[in-house]
């Protein structure tokens, strides 16, 4: 077990940056969740610190010490690609016994410790049964808890899982994210694991770093990542539905919605105070999350605005709801039983104790 930290760390490929001034620390012991969209550098990172490829520039620290140049067997990472990178000719068992079995490794245990391990780690990922068969003859995501297997049964100073449960159905998946956290506190290992699903990171993680293009945006625990985004980009990222933003022009007691037709949102004492202070009248940007706006009867005098429901997508217990207002789209989440017809119009109630502010010229969140 170590620590894992990454310095200033730049990778290019040609004219494109992958990565620029990336720079982390995942503590001993911890789960350190890499967050981002399709694209935005998160199995490049993994790739630079397993030692499948070099970093430009920058450092890599494990434990202390400095493996920015060593060999990827001397780093004793253990890594789960998205790809699988299962041998072909081998069945299941020699698939997870590989990683056992290598040169550097294979005096570490006698043939029954290794025997153990591969069957503990086959029936905690429900492939004991597959142990003989041959991957041409998995599924895809049989494929892909094969691959973790083939991790987990090592004992490594750092795991890192480049999206290890992706290709899983949800069921198992939403089974895999708690057997995983259990693991991970289990054997005390530092963990990367990169994913871009929100949820993942925020069920698993102890600490978030959001990743874009090559950027790392904001680093902190799943409740600060959530409930203080520092920009536009991290505040629409973290929750389901995303945050619904409202350019506005701030004039000290109210904002103006600027819209088709604009109208007024109420700000509260508390956030006059602030905005005056750090903002004074300007430009911003207002987000709402979709939980923390009400239905009201159009006629009632607390509703901010009106609207027709267009799309209601029910998810159980819980239903989101698109309103059209005008030209926009405003989504609201509420329960099930409460959900206005399709068509209906409606009014609605923010809940002005929860806005976010951002500075609309540099998207920043203003606190």
């Amino acid at each position: 077990m170590a620590s894992l930290e990454l310095q200033k760390i730049t990778k290019t490929f040609g004219k494109k940056i992958a990565l620029e001034d990336v720079s982390f620390k995942c503590k001993e012991g911890e789960m350190f969740c890499l967050l981002g969209a399709s694209g935005a550098g998160k199995s490049t990172t993994i790739n630079i610190i397993s030692g499948i490829i070099p970093p430009d520039s920058g450092k890599i620290l494990i434990g202390e010490k400095d493996f920015s140049g060593a060999f990827p067997q001397d780093r004793n990472i253990a890594t789960a690609f998205e790809n699988y990178a299962l041998y072909p000719h081998m069945t299941v068992r020699e698939n997870l016994l590989f990683p056992l079995n290598s040169p550097v490794r294979k005096k570490e245990s006698s043939k029954a410790e290794k025997e153990e391990r591969v069957k503990n780690v086959a029936e905690m990922l429900g492939i004991a049964e597959l142990l003989e068969r041959l991957p041409q003859e998995l599924s895809g995501g049989q494929k892909q808890r094969v691959a973790l297997g083939r991790t987990l049964v090592r004992r490594p100073n750092i795991f890192l899982l480049d999206e290890p449960i992706s290709h899983l159905d949800a069921k198992l998946r939403h089974r895999m994210r708690s057997e995983l956290k259990r693991i991970q506190k289990e054997f005390g290992i530092t963990t990367l694991y990169s994913t871009p699903d929100q949820l993942e990171a925020l069920s698993m993680a102890d600490t978030i770093a959001v990743i874009k293009e090559g950027k790392i945006q904001q680093i902190g625990t799943p409740d600060d990542v959530y409930y203080k985004p520092c920009n536009i980009y991290v505040a629409q990222f973290l929750g389901d539905p995303p945050m619904n933003l409202f350019a506005v022009d701030y004039q000290g007691s109210y904002a103006i919605v600027d819209c088709d037709s604009p109208y007024k949102l109420p700000i509260s004492e508390k956030d006059q105070k602030m905005l005056n202070e750090k903002m004074g009248s300007c430009q911003l940007i207002i987000g709402v999350r979709p939980r923390d706006i009400k239905f009201v009867n159009p006629d009632d005098p607390k509703a901010l605005i009106k609207g027709v429901i267009k799309i209601v997508e029910t998810l159980g217990q819980t239903t989101i709801v698109n309103v059209q207002v005008e030209s926009e789209s405003i989504k609201v989440k509420t329960y099930t039983e409460t959900v206005p017809a399709v068509g209906s119009v409606v009014g609605m109630m923010y809940d002005l104790d929860n806005f976010y502010y951002f500075d609309r010229n540099t998207s920043l969140l203003i606190q």
